[in-house]
């Protein structure tokens, strides 16, 4: 994990001064740049609009968890109690020198906060620390139905461990075990709510990246319900926010394909693989509905 002798990529003038162009005539290439601008434009449009879609969306959902948990501003229905009385723990992973109990292989794999998302872990970018490094912070080894919390960056982002991941340890992630009286994903989906965010966010502290601490993590208001009420409670979101989510990665595979296009129509263009005085450039957004 050395990244001591890497080094930054960097152009080479001489080389970079020797690629050769292909130079149309002045009237040609006016007539590109007028066709490209053109082009480029209808498709940034579209891609703008499923930004705000997104964004739309992103806002609906936090209004839906918000209504299905009873957190809504001034409901004067919901008990809420600290988060410390409703677990059975709230505790911190490794953070003193983690990166001296890193290896590359043969290790025990550990979530850090860049692999923690609102309701996701992602294993793309594990890091591995060894056995003897496990061993000694066995306080931070995780099981499956813990709640992770990301404390630096986006900090209060909140995810359920699940079972494939019962054993890892973690880095800087605060733990919550929820015990008894908490159904894991609904703690998940309250933590991911606008009401906890907004108290994550006021007792986050730093001037440069936000950081969030184990003790006003056990300040955190939850609902007081049963276990029933929570798991009718998760059964009612899980479907709305699956609709929510499926058109967001919809949005998003559409903005992928949009961006390929406009770099395929530039390329096609530049290298005369079509005439632009001739072409309509339909077939650039051609499949992809406003």
């Amino acid at each position: 994990m050395d990244l001591g002798n890497v080094r930054t990529p960097r152009i080479n003038p001489d080389e970079f001064g020797s690629i050769p162009l292909v130079v149309p005539t002045l009237e040609e290439q006016r007539r590109m740049a007028d066709f490209l601008d053109a082009e480029t434009a209808r498709i940034d449009e579209l891609a703008l609009k499923r930004r705000r879609m997104r964004s739309l969306l992103k806002l609906k959902r936090a209004r839906v968890l918000t209504s299905c948990l009873g957190m809504e501003r001034g409901d004067p229905i919901q008990t809420l109690i600290p988060l410390k009385y409703l677990v059975d723990a709230v505790s911190v992973g490794i953070v003193i020198t983690p990166a001296k109990w890193y290896v590359e292989s043969d290790g025990i794999p550990a979530l850090r906060g860049l692999n923690v998302k609102p309701g996701s872990i992602n294993t793309d970018d594990l890091v591995q620390v060894s056995t003897e490094g496990h061993a000694e912070n066995l306080k931070s080894a995780l099981r499956a139905g813990d709640i992770v919390v990301v404390r630096t960056g986006q900090a209060g982002a909140a995810a359920v461990v699940p079972p494939e991941l019962d054993g890892t340890n973690c880095i800087d992630l605060i733990i919550v075990r929820p015990g008894r009286r908490l159904v894991p994903k609904y703690l998940e989906y309250v933590l991911n709510s606008e009401h906890a965010q907004a108290q994550v966010s006021e007792h986050a502290v730093g001037s440069i990246q936000a950081h969030f601490n184990v003790g006003a993590m056990k300040q955190i208001p939850v609902p007081a319900i049963s276990r029933a009420e929570q798991e009718e409670t998760v059964a009612r979101l899980d479907q709305l926010v699956d609709k929510i989510d499926r058109l967001q990665l919809k949005l998003v595979e559409q903005e992928r394909l949009l961006a390929e296009r406009r770099q395929a129509l530039i390329t096609a263009a530049v290298t005369g693989q079509f005439d632009v005085s001739t072409a309509s450039g339909r077939n650039v957004t051609e499949g992809v509905s406003v």
